[in-house]
């Protein structure tokens, strides 16, 4: 069966499965979106944005792993939100929610995570403008029984394209940005402040739990005066290692988990441009250091993942990415209308998976539950692409016919330009899905398509 707009915005969105009824008495976190301003250009500055939970510096919430983590959203924009966890693996009626406009249409939200790690949430739909403008957050979901202690400390980098008076420059959505590199920033926050200084507590070591929220621009990332080690990557643990000055690379919604012990005084961190050091935020030491308890072999524990078995025996499913400048992109099904290109753009779209553009086209592929695939990322674009898959996770297991072995669990993959890198996974979390680049304009402009994990017959 094709999936029109409708089936998919149905089905994976869980709109009439997930939207529960409006409770006066509903407990749990509350979340809204609403107008506010940011003083991004310094501290007078007033540049309008959109956020989730204004009253902090950047949306910061809470979950326990195996736990229910519910609460309500309530959407005062005057636009409708398509909210989706990223990274969170939990039923597909629960991961991506419709936010109507009004208070009257707020929703309320349950589901339990099952794995401990760094998440987050932000608009699937519309993100060239919803996520430039601020309307994001971060989900921590902490384990299940942790005996250490550490501090713990979001970094949420973002960038902003503002004029000399804190203004959002030029127009959202752009079709330029969409064929080329995306929008890309000329201010940098981290947790919503210019140059912010976050205080450390040096009695006890620290987790820094880094996400890059920016709509295009992967950040290049240093930490000068400090002795870093990798524990996570996109919320799944990592055997740990130390992190090199400058070796710690970012992708658009892509996450990383540090340990910072035996902090002596200020740590500059800094962003990459052009191969020249912006410093972008401080880490300022406070307090008595303290006695450090981690043994030597300390590593976050792992989360329970379906082990992936005969790759020999996995059915490969090949994907192409075209699109952009040059991408080789001359037509694409959007819905039921095949487009030349002409056409596509005339719709404002410019980049397609497997010849569909957009989510309303028929899904990419079918898997059953438990089947180990592996998908074959053709990249036909002289471009990088950062791609995201809801509900799941995937290793990579070959990049231009070389195997890759030992691998990360990851749910963001950068695809080279001009490469092909094949993913694996375990397609054990059934519904309707969605495989998507997390360069915001590029899915609005056609690169966000549907894939189905189908439950065997009772």
């Amino acid at each position: 069966m094709k999936l029109n707009r409708r089936h998919f915005i149905v089905g994976a969105a869980g709109l009439l499965g997930a939207r529960l009824a409006v409770a006066q008495d509903a407990s749990g976190v509350v979340i809204i979106a609403e107008n506010t301003v940011m003083p991004i250009l310094g501290r007078d500055g007033k540049t309008p944005t959109w956020r989730f939970m204004k009253d902090q510096p950047v949306a910061v919430l809470r979950a326990k792993q195996g736990q229910e983590f519910k609460g309500r959203i309530i959407n005062r924009l005057d636009q409708d939100i398509w909210l989706h966890w990223f990274g969170v693996r939990g039923a597909s009626t629960a991961m991506t929610l419709n936010v109507p406009s009004g208070e009257a249409s707020a929703i309320d939200f349950a589901f339990t995570p099952p794995d401990a790690g760094t998440f987050w949430f932000g608009p699937m739909t519309h993100a060239s403008e919803q996520r430039d403008m601020g309307l994001y957050g971060l989900l921590i979901v902490e384990e299940a029984a942790n005996a250490t202690a550490l501090n713990d400390v979001p970094l949420v980098f973002d960038d902003w394209l503002l004029d000399g008076a804190g203004q959002p420059k030029g127009k959202f959505g752009d079709l330029e940005m969409a064929i080329g590199e995306g929008r890309l920033g000329n201010w940098f926050t981290v947790n919503g402040a210019f140059k912010s200084k976050i205080k450390i507590d040096r009695a006890k070591p620290t987790r820094l739990r880094l996400l890059n929220v920016a709509n295009a621009r992967t950040m290049s990332l240093s930490f000068k005066g400090a002795d870093l080690l990798l524990l996570a990557l996109d919320g799944q643990p990592v055997a740990p290692k130390a992190v090199e000055q400058g070796a710690l690379k970012l992708a658009p919604g892509q996450r990383a988990d540090l340990l910072l012990a035996n902090v002596k005084a200020e740590i500059v961190v800094a962003l990459d441009i052009f191969d020249e050091p912006v410093e972008v935020a401080y880490l300022v030491p406070e307090g008595v250091a303290g006695v450090s308890d981690l043994p030597e072999n300390f590593a976050l524990p792992g989360n329970v993942l379906s082990p992936l078995g005969d790759l020999t025996k996995a059915r490969v499913i090949p994907i192409a990415i075209e699109g952009g400048a040059k991408g080789g992109l001359k037509s694409a099904k959007m819905g039921d209308q095949e487009l030349d290109l002409r056409g596509l753009l005339e719709k404002g779209l410019a980049w397609a998976f497997n010849g569909i553009a957009g989510a309303g086209g028929p899904p990419l592929f079918t898997a059953q539950k438990g089947e180990t695939i592996i998908l074959a990322i053709d990249n036909k674009t002289s471009f990088p692409q950062p791609l995201h898959i809801h509900g799941h996770v995937w290793q990579m297991v070959e990049a231009d016919g070389q195997a890759s072995e030992g691998q990360p669990w990851r749910d963001t993959a950068v695809v080279p330009g001009l490469s092909i890198v094949k993913l694996a996974l375990v397609a054990d979390n059934p519904g309707l899905w969605v495989l998507q680049s997390l360069m915001a304009e590029r899915a609005d402009a056609g690169l966000l398509g549907a894939f189905t994990v189908a439950s065997p017959p009772p």
